[in-house]
C-alpha cells in the first residue's frame, strides 16, 4: 500500500475507533470511511485485528514525536513530565471519552493488542526515565528513573480506568507527579 492510501486508510480507521470502539465497528465501516472497497482493505490488512494494532502503533509514534516535538519548550523536570503525560495519557483520554461508544477502548484488553500497546508504554517509559534521569542522580535512596518511569505509568494507566473525566484524570497525574518529585529532591548525602 502506498504510503498516502496507508495513512488515509488508518486516519479514517482511527476515526472510526474512535467514534463507535472496537467490537461495533467492521472492515466494511473502515472502508467506507477510506473511501476504497472492502476487498482492497483486505489485501492491505488480513482482518480489523490487525489494522487496529496498526493504528495503535501510529497512534504511538505520533504521540511520541509530539512529545519529543514539544519537551523542549518546558524547562523544568515537573513541567516537562505533565507535559509528556499531559500528550500520552490526558489527550488519548478525552478522545476515548468523547464518546460513549469509545469508552470500551479505555481499557484496551484486547490480548492481541498486547504487543503494541507494550511497545508503545516501553517507548513512552524511556522518555519519563530520560526526564527523571537527572533527578535520581541526585536523589538519595530513590529506585532507578527506568523503574520509576514504569511505575508512574502503570499508576496512571489505573487512573484512567477510574478518572470520570479529563480534568480529574489530570489532577490525580498532578499529584503523583508531586509526590514523586517531592521524594526526588536532593537529600544530605550519606
Amino acid at each position: 500500500m502506498r504510503e498516502a492510501k496507508k495513512a488515509k486508510v488508518l486516519e479514517a480507521a482511527q476515526a472510526v475507533f474512535l467514534r463507535y470502539g472496537f467490537r461495533r465497528v467492521t472492515m466494511g465501516d473502515i472502508a467506507t470511511a477510506a473511501g476504497i472497497s472492502r476487498p482492497a482493505l483486505y489485501l492491505h490488512f488480513c482482518n480489523k485485528e490487525n489494522l487496529f494494532q496498526e493504528v495503535l502503533r501510529t497512534f504511538a509514534g505520533q504521540s511520541l514525536s509530539d512529545l519529543r516535538e514539544g519537551l523542549s519548550a518546558h524547562t523544568s523536570p515537573e513541567a516537562q513530565l505533565r507535559f509528556a503525560f499531559e500528550i500520552w495519557a490526558v489527550r488519548p483520554f478525552g478522545l476515548l471519552t468523547a464518546t460513549p461508544d469509545a469508552k470500551e477502548l479505555i481499557d484496551c484488553g484486547f490480548e492481541f493488542a498486547r504487543e503494541a500497546i507494550d511497545q508503545g508504554s516501553r517507548a513512552f517509559e524511556a522518555e519519563v526515565a530520560a526526564i527523571l534521569a537527572p533527578l535520581c542522580a541526585e536523589a538519595v535512596n530513590q529506585p532507578p528513573p527506568d523503574e520509576i518511569a514504569r511505575i508512574l505509568t502503570r499508576a496512571v494507566h489505573g487512573f484512567k480506568q477510574t478518572a470520570a473525566s479529563v480534568e480529574e484524570l489530570r489532577a490525580m497525574i498532578g499529584g503523583l507527579l508531586s509526590m514523586v518529585l517531592a521524594s526526588l529532591a536532593p537529600g544530605p548525602k550519606p
